[in-house]
Formats: structure tokens, sequence, C-alpha cells
């Protein structure tokens, strides 16, 4: 918008509701691409993270537009470039705390690691950056 004001067209709880729901969905395509690097490629989990991170962030992509946030009239290359940012910084996060959780604390399996690495950075990072910066 011209005045630099955030435009939510839908309610904040509706938009955490309907985030949720979509991020489950791109966490169990993230997620299953991990397990498939992991257990049939025998990628390093760190990587199979990396991967699974990336086609986990196009599902999200397609799910906060159309649907989350309902922002299909903003410009798709203006959201594009603002969600590669963000995603950028959720797959930095994402690998390194999957790195933090198998490697330094040692938490028993790498599966538990990235799923505490999930709702970490879901809820503290991925959410509100989604919101108020890509798709506002």
């Amino acid at each position: 918008m011209a005045s630099g004001k955030s435009k939510q067209n839908v309610p904040f709880f509706t938009s955490l509701l309907r985030y949720n729901l979509s991020a489950g969905t791109a966490t169990a395509t993230d997620f299953s691409t991990l397990l498939f690097c992991k257990e049939i490629l025998g990628f390093n989990p760190v990587l199979g993270t990396f991967i699974g991170a990336l086609f986990g962030a196009t599902v999200a992509f397609f799910l906060g537009r159309n649907w989350t946030f309902l922002n299909k009239e903003g410009k798709m290359s203006t959201q594009t470039m603002r969600f590669i940012l963000v995603v950028s910084g959720s797959i930095l996060l994402n690998t390194f705390g999957e790195y933090i959780f198998t490697e330094v604390i040692e938490v028993g399996h790498y599966m538990l690691a990235r799923v505490i690495t999930a709702i970490l950075v879901g809820i503290s990072y991925n959410f509100p950056m989604q919101r108020y910066f890509v798709f506002r």
C-alpha cells in the first residue's frame, strides 16, 4: 500500500489458525522429504533438513498467498522476493537448530531435533514474518 500501512485481509486469530494448518501441511512435506533424504538416499540429516525446508517452503508460499493470509492482490513478484528473504532466514534457523540439537546437545534422534526446531522457528519467526512482512 502507498501509505506503508499493513493491510490484513484475515483477522489475527483466523490467520493464526490457518497458518498452523498450512504450516502442518508444509511441515509434512518438509519432514517427509527429510525422511526420504536421510533414510532412502542416506544423506546427513542436516542436508536433508535443508532440502526438506526448500520443498516445505514452496508449499507454504502458495498456501500463505492463496488461503492463510488471502493476499492474492499483492504483487506476486514482491511477495516472492519477501518470501525468499524470510525463508532464507527460516532455512538457516532450521538447519542451525538441527545441528545444535543433533550434534551439540545430542537429543537422541534427528526427528526429535527437527520437531523441536520447527516449533521454535515457526512460532517465533515464520508466522510473524509472513503475516507482517510477506503477505501484509
